[in-house]
């Protein structure tokens, strides 16, 4: 679901299932957010928000690339304009599930959740027990930023919508394609000219290349230390081959949707089992990474960087460290029967569970117009890029950039914005485009990697919308135990464990085991998404 930038196809939506929330909180929360007086201390518009300064406590987690939230400049600037300060608890990205758990149990609650620490299943949950407070009043009167947000993407507004009809949290809006896309087709173009081939079209040739590649020593060593096709994990080089096969990964399962709409889980599929069949065939010749089923990306890249790795779905080039100029995407693959996709593309838009407020919090107001802040260009700016003058400024093309000092910083890109924004590791809140996110990706080969794989995105992806305890239960009851056995099953049959003789009863198991009617369940969770977002 993204849109024209992000992601430009329609965006993650909501089940909008009939749930039934606790009367009292219900009514507690739509008094509180349905106010039609302005609390005095807030301005309605412009800034600062509030007129004497008032003290919010915040919770986030800390990914390692992050410094302290107290001392970003981020959070500085924010008070500054605003008038707002915020006292932090940022337990560690390990320690933060145990950390929330702990909060919600003993009701010592913040007044704000961001950073995406709350799980989708438990927003609905301390939602509708009045933990969580509905939002929808207060984005009426105190969000024209998303507000009008929400009116041009209706299908947004689904997605962050809960099944009882409340918005309990916040999304990030990505109008970016190009960010929907987490790994490329990367081809070791050096070796390539080593072994005096032309870049694969097709599965035959991709075989064939990995085979010159494995037995021509293209990294010169002398030494039969290749590694034709690897990836971070087993799931990932699946997923570099699956695109030949036409399997998508929709719905964040492994099941396609047609041009109709229909949701169909491709575990028995004929052409999973040719996927398999080859994949076997490339394992068994050494021609896939011996290590593709426990490698660590500790391994993975290691290999990469000590110049090992013919071809690999990947980030960027430039994750191949020293050998970074080796690499280069190239147009995905096309299948023994015509299929051609790159099904590596994720709902990056409208993830909700971004920002939530609780009933703790006694400025809510307030808090929704801190918020509505990040969902306008000026607080995207500030949040993507700091301030200009000190950490971008403005290029002769008029685009935005970072200074050089920050591009060049000795701690690194990642780790120096880290120490002044919240955006590295993901889970931020507000609506971002290529103005904001594209300086980030200055001297990255993504955006050309991107043009080649784009024609072969598929034209519907959806995230799993919001559902009820109920229904994410009936459908954890039937994942929990499939996904195990599918994954147990895809590496017998890879290695070789598993003869494909038994093929039919494995299907047979998949039926037992309720692959029917999880189907099911994903097609009345799509139903209902799209019909959420009219």
């Amino acid at each position: 679901m993204k849109k024209n930038l992000l992601l430009t196809v329609p965006v993650a939506l909501v089940l909008v299932i009939s749930g039934c929330a606790d009367k009292s909180a219900s009514q507690e929360g739509t008094a509180t957010t349905t106010a039609s007086v302005i609390p005095a201390n807030v301005n309605e518009t412009g800034l600062p928000i509030v007129k004497e300064k008032v003290t919010l406590k915040g919770f986030a987690r800390k990914d390692p690339q992050l410094g302290e939230y107290s001392q970003m400049l981020l959070w500085k600037e924010l008070e500054e304009k605003a008038n707002i300060h915020i006292e932090w608890d940022t337990p560690s990205l390990q320690n933060a599930v145990e950390r929330v758990n702990l909060v919600l149990a003993s009701g010592e609650l913040p007044d704000f959740f961001i950073k995406g620490v709350i799980k989708d299943a438990d927003i609905t949950k301390y939602g509708s027990t009045g933990i969580f407070i509905p939002l929808e009043g207060l984005i009426e009167k105190y969000a024209p930023n998303l507000r009008e947000l929400l009116k041009k993407k209706p299908e947004v507004k689904a997605a962050i919508t809960s099944p009882d009809g409340h918005i309990y949290s916040l999304p990030r809006i990505v109008d970016y394609d190009l960010l929907g896309v987490p790994r490329f087709p990367m081809l070791n173009i050096k070796w390539l000219d080593k072994v005096g081939a032309q870049a694969p079209k097709d599965s035959n040739e991709l075989y064939s290349l990995l085979k010159l590649f494995k037995e021509k020593d293209p990294n010169g060593n002398s030494k039969n230390d290749e590694i034709p096709y690897t990836a971070h994990t087993i799931d990932w080089a699946m997923r570099g081959l699956e695109g030949m096969y036409g399997l998508q990964r929709n719905l964040d399962y492994k099941l396609n949707i047609d041009d109709n709409n229909k949701v169909h889980i491709w575990y028995a599929d004929e052409k999973y089992k040719e996927l398999l069949q080859y994949t076997s065939k490339l394992y068994k010749e050494g021609l896939l990474d011996k290590d593709i089923f426990t490698q660590t990306d500790q391994v993975y890249f290691a290999k990469l960087a000590d110049n090992k790795v013919g071809f690999t779905p990947l980030l960027q080039a430039q994750n191949a460290g020293k050998f970074a100029g080796d690499y280069s995407g190239i147009t995905p693959l096309k299948g023994p029967h015509g299929d051609q996709l790159w099904n590596l593309k994720q709902d990056v838009n409208a993830n909700g569970g971004k920002a939530i407020i609780t009933k703790a919090n006694k400025n809510p107001e307030a808090t929704m117009r801190m918020f509505d802040y990040f969902y306008g260009d000026e607080g995207a700016t500030l949040l993507y890029l700091g301030k200009e003058g000190v950490t971008y400024e403005k290029r002769e093309n008029g685009s935005l950039g970072y200074k050089k000092e920050i591009l060049n910083s000795q701690r690194g890109l990642t780790v120096e914005l880290g120490s002044m924004t919240i955006w590295q590791g993901g889970g931020e809140f507000g609506y971002y485009t290529d103005k904001h996110l594209s300086p980030m990706l200055e001297g990255s080969t993504r955006p050309k990697d991107f043009k080649l794989v784009q024609p072969f995105l598929p034209k519907k992806q959806y995230a799993l919308p919001l559902l009820s305890k109920e229904k994410q239960d009936q459908m954890n009851a039937i994942r929990t135990d499939l996904d195990t056995y599918t994954d147990e099953m895809r590496a017998k049959f890879i290695s070789g464990d598993q003869s494909f003789a038994e093929w039919d009863a494995y299907v047979a198991t998949l039926k037992k085991m309720g692959v029917d009617k999880l189907e099911k369940m994903f097609q009345e969770s799509l139903d209902g998404l799209l019909k959420g977002g009219k």
